[in-house]
């Protein structure tokens, strides 16, 4: 069984703009949200 919680090293880093929008995807269908604020 893999422990998920045994590993030696972590790697965190930046994404570009370019990196964002390929995974980006869908689209507003309601034109409330685009302004929304909590």
């Amino acid at each position: 069984m893999l422990d998920v919680n045994a590993f030696d090293k972590l790697r965190i880093g930046l994404a570009t703009a370019e990196d964002i929008r390929s995974w980006s995807h869908g689209e507003v269908k309601k034109p409330e949200t685009i302004n929304y604020r909590t």
